[in-house]
């Protein structure tokens, strides 16, 4: 059975569809590097399905991101070092996620920001850091890395204004993803017995209560 709060979605952007094909509001005016994009509950595509993309990337280009919810069994960092050839210190075991489809060969790295490398790219107001650098595999392999850290294995990956029209033009109501600010608490706050579902229905709870404020300030400000 759907949970409640997926009911309400669904209801919500039914009904926003409708309010936007009369207002001609778009909803995508807003960057989207350094947000979350959380999948909506009928997510067609079964790479995305419940997922939840931290974006690292959004302009006139395109934009790239890595999934934070979905933690690898295999491979280990153990596993990503060897490949690597990268000496690892006892006792270092960093959690590995499935970052996304495209170029799942590519590693990254999402990190606090007291740790910086001349390639990283500082996120959400200077808050969080990613980084493609084997550097910094390097310095988490020997425990010199930064404090908070998340492996990632492969991207998600659209092209130019492919984001926008996804969010902007669904195929379907209720089939836009949806967008939160970054929370380092929900990013790096994971344990290792967190379920993806949980950690996916938690930012659709809170996308819930985001959009309606937006809605309703836009209903009543036209």
């Amino acid at each position: 059975m759907m949970p409640e709060n997926l009911h309400r979605l669904l209801f919500l952007n039914n009904h926003y569809a409708l309010f936007q094909s009369h207002t001609k509001i778009s909803i995508c005016m807003i960057d989207a590097q350094g947000k979350l994009l959380i999948a909506p509950p009928g997510m067609p595509d079964p790479r995305f399905r419940k997922t939840v993309v931290f974006v690292w990337k959004h302009d006139v280009s395109g934009a790239a991101g890595v999934v934070i919810n979905k933690r690898c069994q295999r491979p280990t960092f153990q596993h990503v070092c060897k490949e690597g050839n990268i000496p690892l210190k006892p006792g270092v075991n960093p959690p590995v996620y499935y970052g996304g489809p495209i170029l799942n060969n590519v590693v990254g790295v999402l990190h606090s920001t007291e740790y910086k490398l001349a390639t990283t790219n500082n996120l959400a107001g200077g808050n969080v850091g990613f980084t493609l650098d084997s550097k910094i595999l390097e310095d988490v392999a020997r425990g010199k890395g930064p404090l908070n850290v998340m492996i990632t294995l492969g991207l998600a990956n659209w092209n130019a204004s492919q984001l926008e029209e996804e969010m902007e033009h669904p195929k379907a109501p209720g089939m836009s993803w949806l967008l939160l600010d970054y929370d380092e608490k929900l990013v790096f706050g994971q344990f290792e017995d967190s379920k993806p579902d949980d950690i996916w229905e938690d930012c659709v709870t809170r996308a819930i209560k985001v959009k309606t404020a937006e809605i309703t300030s836009k209903i009543f400000k036209d």
